[in-house]
């Protein structure tokens, strides 16, 4: 029904992704409710603005057929990296299916149901992100399996009551998703017949194959999720998505999963996910461990609390583990925003110091390469912190490679503050007395 170009969006300088969908095909009355709809569930669509969703910028007409002009995603479809890894270990299938979640819930919040989760409408970043496409606008796609030589689309995903043509809710979206973990985990479909109408019949009278069967590893209570997520009665399903993240994270917490690693031979990169029973203490307690998954889960969802509790037994600062886990996040502004946020949390927890500035008057050392003797780093971190609080010592870390002159690293680090009169403060204490808190 359509084709997807990139293009590069002059105004702005970004790159995006246009959608051409070929209502041509239809004529008649049917065309004109093919219009109508597209046209609102495009407006729909619009309305879901999450770190775990292809944003839908805007949406015209050209020579009759409409399109999409969306966030282009430099990602590979979830379809293609199954293919590729053969299966995936319980703990980066669930870290991925969370994210996903995540997306459902904020978009079954604004009363949208996707209607089409399947691995083709789930995108992976290098970093292990999810993007999820096609809120509200993609049907049945037009490939697939085939019946009486008619092309009708592939129907193992869908619930029960969306084969027999029903009004669909969340828990429609839900059963799709745990026919994708399903598959995720198994590497075969839930529901996989010959042909469209066996298929069909299997999703509405049938039980998939359990998981324990299939995958010698798999954890019992994982298992069970995904029976409740797959029942065919859509009351007996989770009431929300993220009852089934919690239900999802609880499986893995209480079955102690250790393994953390694609199987078999992909190529795409995923992030290591820690044994979530069992990772080691890290030097941060677990009252600030907290504070940082809640701002990293602001702008990444559920799977924060896996990368949070990884990176804990990797790293020996706060500083370090905001700023490891920070890079799993895509847009700069929003990363350096989890980092204000993250640093500023934990520092305001029981008193606790995180930012480990030399005190006027110590001995700082110039960072190597850099030319900037250790009082000009000192001075310019102080003035920094008293604008934008914890965050400085990571924008002025960042900001010193590259830089030539001190004027310019101010100058460069300026840019960080908002409000024009706090910049300008900011600026005018380069040539100041010392600065202190």
């Amino acid at each position: 029904m359509g084709v997807v170009y990139k293009a590069d969006d002059p105004d702005i300088g970004r790159a995006v992704a246009i959608k051409l969908v070929r209502a041509d095909l239809l004529d008649g009355e049917d065309r004109e409710q093919f219009l109508a709809r597209f046209r609102h569930e495009a407006r729909a669509a619009g309305r879901c603005s999450h770190p775990n969703i292809v944003a839908l910028y805007d949406f015209a007409m050209h020579e009759g057929n409409p399109f999409l002009i969306m966030e282009y995603v430099d990602g590979t479809g979830l379809g293609s990296a199954l293919r590729q890894a053969g299966r995936f270990a319980p703990a980066d299938a669930v870290g991925l299916i969370t994210q996903v979640l995540d997306a459902l819930g904020a978009a079954h919040g604004l009363g949208i149901v996707h209607r089409d989760v399947k691995p083709a409408n789930i995108l992976v970043l290098p970093n292990g992100q999810v993007k999820v496409t096609d809120f509200g606008i993609s049907r049945i796609d037009t490939s697939g399996i085939t019946t009486d030589g008619a092309v009708i689309g592939t129907p193992a995903y869908m619930s029960p009551e969306q084969c027999r043509g029903e009004t669909v809710d969340a828990r429609s979206d839900l059963f799709s998703v745990g026919t994708v973990l399903y598959e995720l985990l198994s590497g075969t479909r839930a529901f996989n017949g010959r042909n469209a109408t066996e298929v069909t019949w299997q999703l509405q009278s049938a039980e998939p194959r359990s998981l324990t069967e299939v995958v010698a590893d798999i954890p019992a209570g994982l298992a069970g999720v995904l029976r409740q997520a797959m029942a065919k009665d859509r009351d007996a399903r989770f009431g929300s998505a993220l009852a089934m993240t919690d239900a999802l994270v609880s499986a893995l917490r209480d079955n102690a999963v250790s393994e953390a690693t694609l199987v078999g031979n992909g190529t795409v990169v995923m992030p290591s996910r820690p044994n979530i029973a069992a990772a080691p203490r890290a030097p941060v307690d677990d009252a600030t461990l907290d504070t940082i998954e809640r701002c990293l889960a602001r702008h990444i969802g559920p799977i924060a609390r896996v990368l949070v509790r990884d990176a804990a037994t990797r790293t020996d600062s706060i500083e370090a583990l905001c700023e490891t886990v920070s890079r799993n996040i895509t847009p700069p502004a929003e990363r350096e925003k989890f980092l204000a946020d993250a640093l500023q949390g934990s520092v305001s927890r029981g008193g606790m110091t995180v930012v480990r500035t030399a005190e006027p008057g110590s001995s700082a050392t110039s960072a190597p390469g850099t030319g900037f003797s250790p009082e000009q780093i000192q001075r310019v971190e102080w003035a920094l912190i008293k604008a934008l609080g914890p965050i400085a010592k990571i924008l002025v870390r960042r900001a010193l490679p590259g830089t030539m002159s001190e004027v310019a690293l101010w100058e460069r680090l300026a840019t960080h503050i908002e409000r024009a009169p706090d910049r300008e403060a900011f600026l005018r204490q380069r040539q100041g007395g010392p600065v202190g808190r």
